[in-house]
């Protein structure tokens, strides 16, 4: 049997990296896109951090300055973090743990299904089966910006935990029941709130009262144990009015339509593919009703949940129980279901017999989805962060805030220096938050800032343009010019600095570069920089394409490369000297490569990413671009 569950967890390692490709290439970099897995980079890298350095205040998070349990304005993943201590203790950097734990998370949920449907069974076939629909079902695609989501894995294993002590009701199994019921709570609190309801259903029905003792007890423990993680989100919710708003939840409730093809709100999204329903349907035949029963009653609960306001059931759990008025989008219920759907899929199989073997074939081509399309971060740290983590200071704040995806950068380089900051996004934010957006470039921001403690402000130039650009120049000359804000330091950055200013004021010295800076000029460094002009982010590019951007290096521009396909294929560009030399060295390079059509070895839905190499052997990614190419 040992050797069946070591097969079958090294299969769906390998099927979690197939599925997920080219993810495993692209440890360091990738990400589903520039938003929500950024957030929970700098949420599990905060709680590696904090346990080592400040372990009693793991909730006291550094992204909100000064607002306190910053923590529990998202998921804490504290259960997913603890499995990768290991990985940073040996160095693993932030988003390759977390890429790791994506790949993991995958692995996670087959197996843990395999485990339910061979228990159910004891056909090894029914329980590969059930596992690759459950792991690889398209809801767990549409969440790869949620990694908590992606591990579901605790969901079936609360359920063979459950049957295993019902088997045989002993103190160890129920212990064991409690210790999963634990790691699903720290690792997700929706599957938290959804597995203890329906886990609880499945025992009322399934357990004898002779034997809830043992589980009122260890339950009782578990509950115990998770308390210190759940108490900080009723304190963030009285401090901070967090609650979700009865049209907010209305809006992520499902309709039944949205378990059909052709949903649109990504949120909405939960067909389970038609050969799943096909086979469930087929298994309401199979001749043990007991254990058809348990899957209908799964499917029932995560159906009937994720309907959310638009049914009585989690309208009731909304207004009547603690937890549930946090839960923004109950259409997550439809985890609980694909369990269901999963029982059902191992007990089909196992009628099967010898012909069983077909069935987890077949979900593994009709739930194939790869290569996916990921998002490609620049795996350098920028300089300014690199000397951040060496400072001591009371916080920072990071201009500008609230401009396209800026927070979201802002909370993946906390992971290098760990100082606070008043920046964060997240589903919930304090009034102080919002405040500073609306002030910043405003006469009394300063003031806003020194009264929330901030000693640093960090202005990124290469994020402006236009209007907001002049705007924040004119804002800048004012502040320092009246002593207001004391210039630091500046450091390179993509296309010009990252300017260092303290709140403390003073009229000290600053260098020329500031003066240029202000007056609009041209920021010289000694960084490669560069710019896509186009295509631009979700351009839909037909026929013939030019992609065009320049590039400068101080020592002179080597090569510029266009990488398609997540870092796969490869079109060297076409250069050109510029005439426009207004910073010391060789002059900026145009860079440039023309398609007559899109590569044979590309496909529609596809990203481009230019990589600039100088003469010095230095390199230099640019911002990842998503584009459609028909």
């Amino acid at each position: 049997m040992w050797r069946q569950y070591a097969g079958a967890a090294i299969l769906f390692v390998l099927l979690a990296i197939a599925f997920t490709w080219p993810l495993a290439p692209n440890l360091d970099r990738a990400v589903a896109d520039p938003g929500d897995p950024l957030i929970n980079t700098w949420i599990l890298d905060w709680d590696w951090w904090a346990t080592l350095h400040q372990p009693l205040s793991l909730f006291h998070a550094n992204a909100f300055h000064p607002a306190k349990y910053s923590l529990a304005f998202s998921e804490n993943l504290y259960g997913l973090a603890v499995l990768l201590f290991p990985l940073r203790a040996l160095g693993v950097g932030p988003v390759a743990a977390y890429n790791v734990a994506m790949i993991a998370g995958f692995a996670f949920c087959g197996f843990a299904a395999f485990l339910l449907g061979f228990r159910l069974t004891r056909s090894f076939a029914a329980g590969l089966a059930a596992g690759i629909f459950y792991a690889f079902v398209p809801f767990r695609f549409v969440h790869l910006s949620h990694v908590q989501h992606v591990w579901g894995g605790w969901l079936p294993l609360l359920l063979v935990a459950l049957l295993a002590y019902h088997e045989r009701p002993t103190w160890k199994r129920g212990w064991l029941l409690a210790a999963v019921f634990v790691m699903n709570g720290l690792t997700n609190i929706h599957y938290l709130l959804f597995g203890a309801l329906a886990i609880a259903i499945t025992a009322a029905l399934l357990i004898p009262r002779e034997h809830w003792r043992v589980l009122l007890v260890t339950m009782s423990a578990a509950v115990v144990v998770l308390l210190p993680f759940l108490i900080p989100y009723g304190i963030v919710a009285k401090l901070y009015g967090m609650q979700r708003t009865a049209e907010e939840v209305l809006r992520f409730s499902a309709m039944p339509a949205d378990w059909l093809p052709g949903a649109v709100e990504s949120e909405k999204k939960l067909w389970p593919g038609a050969l799943s329903l096909i086979v469930a349907a087929l298994a309401l035949f199979v001749r043990d009703r007991a254990k058809v029963a348990l899957g209908l009653l799964w499917i029932v609960i995560g159906f009937l949940g994720s309907l959310g306001l638009n049914f009585v059931f989690h309208e009731f759990l909304f207004g009547a129980v603690p937890g549930f008025r946090a839960i923004r989008a109950p259409s997550r219920w439809a985890v609980i279901a694909y369990i269901g759907l999963a029982i059902l899929i191992a007990l089909f199989t196992a009628a099967l017999r010898r012909f069983g073997w077909i069935m987890p074939v077949a979900f593994a081509v009709a739930l194939w989805s790869a290569p996916v399309r990921w998002f490609l971060l620049d795996p350098h740290t920028p300089p300014v962060y690199t000397w951040l983590a060496k400072q001591k200071v009371s916080a920072i704040a990071e201009l500008p805030m609230d401009l396209l995806a800026s927070d979201y950068e802002y909370m993946l380089h906390a992971t290098a220096h760990h100082q606070r900051f008043v920046n964060g996004i997240s589903g919930f934010a304090p009034a102080l938050r919002g405040e500073l957006s609306r002030l910043q470039h405003s006469e009394g921001f300063v003031d806003k800032l020194r009264e929330a403690g901030v000693e640093l402000v960090i202005v990124h130039s290469d994020r402006y343009g236009g209007e907001a650009a002049a705007e924040m120049r004119g804002w800048l000359n004012a502040e320092v010019n009246r002593g207001r804000l004391r210039y630091v330091a500046h450091f390179d950055a993509r296309t010009g600095a990252d300017w260092v200013f303290s709140t403390r004021g003073g009229k000290g010295p600053w260098p020329h570069a500031l003066n240029v800076f202000i007056a609009g000029g041209p920021t010289c460094t000694d960084a490669i920089t560069g710019v896509l002009l186009t295509p631009l982010g979700a351009d839909v590019l037909r026929g013939r394409a030019q992609m065009v951007g320049w590039a400068f290096s101080p020592h002179g521009i080597a090569k510029v490369d266009f990488w398609f396909e997540n870092r796969r294929v490869r079109h060297p560009a076409r250069l050109t000297m510029l005439n426009d030399q207004r910073c010391p060295g060789p002059p900026a390079v145009r860079f440039e490569a023309i398609f007559a059509r899109r590569p044979e070895d590309v496909r529609e839905e596809t990203d481009v990413q230019v990589e600039i190499t100088d003469r010095r052997g230095a390199t230099a990614v640019l911002e990842d671009r998503w584009i459609s190419w028909k």
